[in-house]
């Protein structure tokens, strides 16, 4: 809160319980314990700049009609040495107080004063929040929803900031899982067929975006045909460990662009390496929150709120894109953030209620 504002709600106080105060001196309020009141700046300024329910908060303190005591503390209210030049009364007993040029005076001169630091609070007590935002697929360019989730992501994190907390910005990178899989298949067959006399055919849910086609002549043109002389498994890494890191270099370009700054692009291939991804499923298993069926490992997801049961580890030993997303969450928790907040794409509403859970 402004000084100046903060000054202004302790002159109505004053000025109120003064008048009241010299009201009773004067025989026209009974005597009685000054009763509690509110002072609240009215959505409606054409009210005044500052209101007050002294005169109904007294009602029963003077038994008299709110009215009447309004009228009491008008007539005795002096506003000389406050930034309020007027007062009057309305409805059933409010009071409205209007400003003066004396407090735009001051926090003109506040604002001047504080420059940047001005409407800072230490409301969060340094509580340590993550802002996680945007956190696009690595495995092609991003879009205007990404755009938005940086906007309201960058926008939400420096209101906690300047409202006391310790603020984290994070971009997580899905840089493991199917996802992956899928854009090494879709880079090796575009680069097949720049060599290829017969070279096979996109699958439809491959990646069928320019972008895949660019990081294929780009190695070619760098590595000319090397990688058709490979297995399909060392052309799909070779091809995913020249692409992704491009693809992760541009979404930082954009981000810097967009003059959004990371504290962190954190990988989720970390996870993985580091044995969390795993571990997080003992970690449920041992609070009895999975089951088996199928040969695979679930999560009893409708237990707190999910719509259905949710599989941890499919039955082929491989985590779903969700165990990753427990046990990053899991982590967040585990580096001692009070708060943590995720700022997401509407396509991921039904991730948002198992994710609680």
């Amino acid at each position: 809160m402004s000084k100046a504002v903060s000054i202004a709600k302790e002159q109505v106080s004053a000025v109120i319980e003064a008048a009241m105060k010299k009201a009773m001196a004067a025989g026209m309020l009974p005597e009685s314990e000054l009763p509690a009141f509110t002072v609240e700046r009215p959505a409606d300024r054409s009210h005044g700049d500052f209101a007050t329910n002294a005169a109904m908060a007294s009602a029963r303190a003077f038994r008299m009609a709110p009215p009447k005591i309004a009228a009491a503390i008008m007539e005795n209210l002096d506003l000389n040495g406050t930034y309020f030049v007027k007062a009057e009364t309305a409805g059933p007993g409010f009071m409205n107080f209007f400003l003066g040029s004396a407090f735009y005076s001051d926090v003109l001169t506040e604002v001047l004063t504080k420059d940047s630091a001005y409407g800072r609070s230490d409301y969060g007590n340094h509580r340590k929040v993550m802002v996680e935002f945007v956190s696009a697929n690595p495995t092609g360019p991003m879009h205007m929803g990404n755009a938005r989730g940086g906007a309201l992501g960058d926008c939400l994190a420096s209101v906690l900031d300047a409202a006391g907390y310790d603020v984290w910005r994070e971009f997580y990178v899905n840089d493991a899982g199917n996802q992956l899989d899928k854009f090494g298949l879709s880079l090796s067959i575009r680069y097949q067929q720049l060599f290829a006399e017969n070279p096979p055919e996109l699958p439809e849910d491959s990646y069928h975006g320019e972008d895949i086609l660019d990081l294929a002549k780009e190695y070619a043109k760098e590595h000319g045909d090397e990688l058709m002389h490979v297995t399909e498994e060392e052309r799909r890494k070779a091809l995913v460990g020249f692409g992704l890191p491009k693809n992760i270099a541009k979404m930082k370009a954009d981000m810097e662009k967009y003059r959004v700054h990371y504290d962190r692009w954190f990988l989720e291939s970390d996870l993985h390496k580091d044995g969390e991804v795993m571990a997080v499923v003992d970690y449920l298993r041992d609070r009895g929150l999975t089951y088996e069926k199928d040969g695979a490992v679930w999560y009893k997801a409708t237990e707190f709120g999910g719509e259905k049961d949710e599989v941890l580890v499919r039955a082929n030993g491989n985590p779903t894109y969700f165990t990753a997303d427990i046990a990053y969450h899991k982590n967040k928790f585990d580096r001692g953030f009070d708060l943590l907040i995720d700022i997401w794409g509407s396509d991921h509403h039904g991730h948002v209620a198992r994710m609680k859970g």
